[in-house]
């Protein structure tokens, strides 16, 4: 859903300097780095093993989204849910 919105909206996919803050970052810098987050998470999540890191890259895209005004907590909250549509 979120790669389908950021290929949509024309992002770019581009890493952020991890030595960089979030505060530091322009809107469509934080956009870049969720959309380039998309592809790792979507090699992680058919691997049991990589479950955590499933977990934190999905969390630091929907943070990204929501810092660029995206979606509000509640709106990432209820996406979470099991009965969530997508």
């Amino acid at each position: 859903m979120y790669e389908r919105r950021l290929r949509a909206a024309g992002v770019l996919k581009k890493r952020i300097d991890p030595k960089r803050t979030f505060a530091s970052l322009s809107k469509d810098e934080i956009l870049a780095h969720a959309y380039f987050l998309t592809d790792d998470l979507k090699e992680f999540v058919s691997n049991p093993e990589k479950k955590r890191k499933t977990g934190s890259h999905l969390t630091v895209i929907q943070m990204c989204l929501s810092f660029a005004g995206w979606y509000t907590l509640e709106d990432l909250m209820n996406h979470n849910r099991p009965d969530a549509v997508s």
